[in-house]
């Protein structure tokens, strides 16, 4: 069930633009939307006087979800860290798609760049200058684009794209079609704001840290989208990686990790006080993450082969 019930309960405050919540002299919790170009940026901001900030993005969204949807409250709940949760407001424009990437619309070619500016404005309200942004499949895209505005934060991306036109053609072009108003049209004709494949803005370099969740047996994400990222940026001081087999193994794979187990990570993750490094390792992630050891980890979690 989507994971809206914090919101519900929460105070609303609106902006009636971008440039009016970046120059206010506080930051409210509870709901706050903010009206930028035609669409409302929906956030949930639940602050709790911590270093550490987690940002929460969601995925596809559900059928029966009601936006804004703020996913993550659950598995997060407790936790000593700020957190927020971004409701992609691309969505709002029809319900013909449910995936967007964070990636911006037609109304909102800027929006990974306005969306930087709102966490960091909320950030700078609550001194939490210890940032991981999380999410899963295109919301761990999401985390991956963002965390490149946030040089010490850290990314920690389940089964994420790394690059939307290499996702299935059809969600693509609903994409494009309904959120950009360009059927037909390759994403490479979308503006340069929008950063829509991350292998080479990754390979030019990058200074913050990326903890990659994949799930070993995903094989459409492996090949499509973590390997061609791992062959340019795998060798990469600032990468990490827990690959491991969860899920039946009947289906595509496509399945993020126990939420016990992501839990855990997360309570590391709250207690490192930004060491990124050591709270990965901690939760049993490793520093090796070329094309060679994810093949690796994907056979060594295989299933043993049942004698004949």
């Amino acid at each position: 069930m989507p994971e809206n019930s914090a919101a519900e309960n929460s105070t609303s405050t609106t902006y009636a633009g971008i440039h009016e919540f970046l120059a206010s002299d506080s930051v409210p919790s509870g709901l706050i939307e903010i009206e930028h170009q035609g669409l409302p940026i929906e956030i949930l901001n639940l602050p709790s006087n911590s270093d550490t900030t987690f940002v929460c993005f969601h995925g596809a969204a559900e059928k029966d979800v009601q936006l804004p949807w703020f996913l993550g409250q659950g598995v997060t709940s407790g936790l000593p860290v700020n957190r927020i949760f971004i409701s992609d407001p691309s969505l709002r424009k029809s319900t013909d798609f449910n995936l967007a990437w964070y990636a911006g619309s037609r109304e909102q070619p800027d929006l990974q760049e306005i969306l930087a500016d709102v966490i960091r404005r909320i950030v700078r309200a609550t001194g939490g200058y210890n940032v991981v942004l999380f999410g899963s499949s295109a919301g761990g895209y999401a985390s991956l684009a963002l965390a490149r505005f946030f040089p010490t934060s850290l990314a920690l991306a389940v089964n994420p794209q790394t690059s939307i036109s290499r996702f299935y053609s059809g969600a693509v072009e609903r994409y494009m079609t309904h959120a950009w108003e360009m059927p037909g049209s390759e994403m490479t004709e979308l503006p340069a704001t929008v950063a829509h494949d991350l292998v080479p803005a990754y390979s030019a370099g990058f200074s913050h840290t990326v903890g990659l969740i994949q799930n070993a047996k995903d094989w459409f994400h492996i090949q499509n989208h973590q390997l061609p990222f791992v062959d340019e940026v795998g060798e990469s001081e600032n990468l990490y990686m827990l690959m491991d087999r969860w899920g039946p193994d009947s289906g595509d794979g496509h399945i993020p990790p126990p939420k016990e187990l992501l839990r855990s990570c997360f309570e590391t993750l709250a207690s490192c006080h930004g060491d990124w490094a050591a709270g990965l390792i901690a939760s049993g992630f490793q520093s090796e993450t070329t094309r060679r050891h994810v093949k690796r980890r994907v056979v060594d979690t295989a299933p043993a082969k049942s004698a004949s």
